[in-house]
């Protein structure tokens, strides 16, 4: 796909509301050997990509005739509404690896009738080329009992992927279900002591 991206002629925060008014995302472009250049890039156009390719999208970006391959860095939420505000893409050389945060999902939850399922940890760090990024990297925890742990050791990744997270993190946990305690019966409700009464 391909991202088609203006160079900004205006800077600073009232260029940057209008654009963003105007449906356009302030956007930086950087890379080895490419000079850091501020650009605008068209809101629908990059909201396509983002959900068809993934946060860890590679792509062509379209700059005064030429085409820069990019991977996605840094995406800015908007703190008013759910839309993107600012997005960093660096630009790519032949042979260069990157480091991305990759979504870690489990499957089989439903399996395990006994037990909490926790899953602190959701992404982890890898580093590896472009092309070889995962959208996502799956475990099955159908066959975990009361106890288990999985950790970042334990998962699968494709060749050519090196996990950068510290490979002892847990990644998900079984644990028992807490007890509730059951709350006293009436017939067990003390009766409070009178202090200070007098018998007649």
């Amino acid at each position: 796909m391909k991202l088609n991206a203006e160079k900004r002629e205006r800077l600073g925060t009232s260029a940057s509301k209008q654009a963003r008014r105007d449906n356009k995302i302030p956007t930086i472009i950087y890379g080895r050997d490419i000079e850091t250049t501020p650009v605008l890039v068209d809101r629908k156009e990059f909201d396509d990509i983002l959900r068809k390719l993934g946060r860890n999208a590679v792509f062509n970006v379209v700059l005064d005739g030429k085409e820069i391959r990019v991977l996605i860095k840094e995406i800015s939420m908007s703190a008013l509404k759910p839309e993107v505000y600012n997005v960093e893409l660096n630009a790519l050389t032949k042979g260069q690896k990157v480091t991305v945060e990759v979504a870690v999902v489990i499957h089989g939850a439903e399996e395990i009738k006994e037990g909490v399922v926790t899953q602190p940890l959701t992404e982890i760090e890898i580093e590896t080329e472009p092309g070889n990024i995962p959208t996502e990297i799956t475990y099955d925890i159908s066959e975990l009992v009361i106890g288990d742990t999985v950790a970042v050791s334990d998962l699968v990744v494709p060749e050519n992927v090196e996990v950068l997270t510290e490979p002892e993190t847990t990644v998900v946990m079984v644990s028992a279900p807490r007890l509730e305690e059951e709350p006293a019966t009436d017939d067990e409700v003390a009766e409070p002591e009178v202090i200070g009464e007098e018998e007649e």
